[in-house]
């Protein structure tokens, strides 16, 4: 579950026929609402359900989010400010915190200037997708609310790598 179209577009690219089966999905829904969507879609058919979530928000609403991910038995990947810190990861480091998301924006413009949140892809990142955990992995493990900046999208990619050699590389992954 994705909060918006970035996130959307990158995941997307991330589908391949050896790979794990990834659905993406990005319902208009408010972060809370996402948690809970995630939840309820829970089933036998997926091995993990994940919210991919930006934390422009307050520290006692990232708490919230956390708690009931964990009760509802939902992996978070957050970042901080948003999704396109990320993506600037994937070409350089940075540990300068933000003031907003849209000042991580215009850093990823600044080094990437065609990009825009509509035409986000995969494609257009993955030579750096290895950096881009390693640097994420230095700033955060992923547990508790994330500083600024940060992203635990690496352990959400290190997931699906592992789904992907769970089975040989050959697609679906079922429970055991």
């Amino acid at each position: 579950m994705c909060e918006g179209k970035t996130e959307k577009g990158y995941f997307t690219g991330m589908r391949t026929w050896r790979g794990p089966q990834l659905a993406v999905d990005a319902p208009q829904r408010d972060h809370r609402g996402l948690v809970r969507e995630a939840g309820a879609r829970r089933s036998d058919e997926y091995d993990e359900v994940w919210c991919v979530l930006d934390t422009e928000l307050d520290d006692q609403l990232v708490q919230d989010l956390i708690q009931e991910s964990r009760r509802l038995e939902v992996n978070l990947a957050l970042t901080s400010p948003s999704f396109e810190f990320w993506l600037i990861l994937h070409t350089r480091g940075y540990s300068r915190p933000f003031q907003s998301a849209r000042e991580a924006e215009r850093e990823l413009k600044a080094i990437r200037p065609g990009w825009s949140k509509a035409t986000t892809k995969f494609e257009d990142f993955e030579d750096g997708l290895d950096d881009a955990c390693d640097r994420a992995r230095k700033l955060h493990n992923g547990d508790g609310s994330p500083p600024n900046p940060s992203s635990a999208v690496w352990r959400l990619v290190e997931a699906i790598r592992r789904g992907g050699e769970q089975d040989g590389g050959h697609g679906y992954s079922p429970r055991e």
